[in-house]
């Protein structure tokens, strides 16, 4: 995966269509690599569970909200001041706002992470 470097399994729906995009983009002899930023998500029972990008090679993560309490809060994995992932437990906003800031490689400032969800 170019965003990784590396070669990476994922199994999830966007990953299959991502692959079925280089696999038509090859068979019409066109060059073509995933770039798009994993995710994925999954409800379990109460929980929505809502994964952005690979928390891999993270140095730092901010929590936002209590996972003792409502279990309503999300992890934020970063590298160099960089957000890389975030882990959503029932915050879709959350979820949305990594997608996109992880994708636009968007300035975060650390503090207003930990804000995230309470709006």
């Amino acid at each position: 995966m170019a965003r990784y470097g590396r070669r990476i399994r994922l199994e999830s729906v966007p990953s299959a269509s991502e692959q079925a995009k280089v696999a038509a983009a090859t068979i019409n002899g066109k060059s073509r690599k995933i770039a798009a930023l994993p995710w994925f998500w999954s409800d379990q029972y109460d929980l929505k569970l809502q994964i952005a990008g690979l928390n891999t090679g993270y140095d730092e993560v901010v929590l936002s909200g209590d996972p003792s309490g409502d279990r309503d809060f999300t992890c934020f994995y970063l590298r160099a001041g960089e957000l890389v992932a975030a882990d959503c437990i029932n915050r879709p906003r959350d979820f949305v706002f990594s997608k996109r800031a992880i994708t636009q490689q968007l300035h975060i400032n650390r503090d207003e992470l930990l804000l995230a969800g309470s709006a």
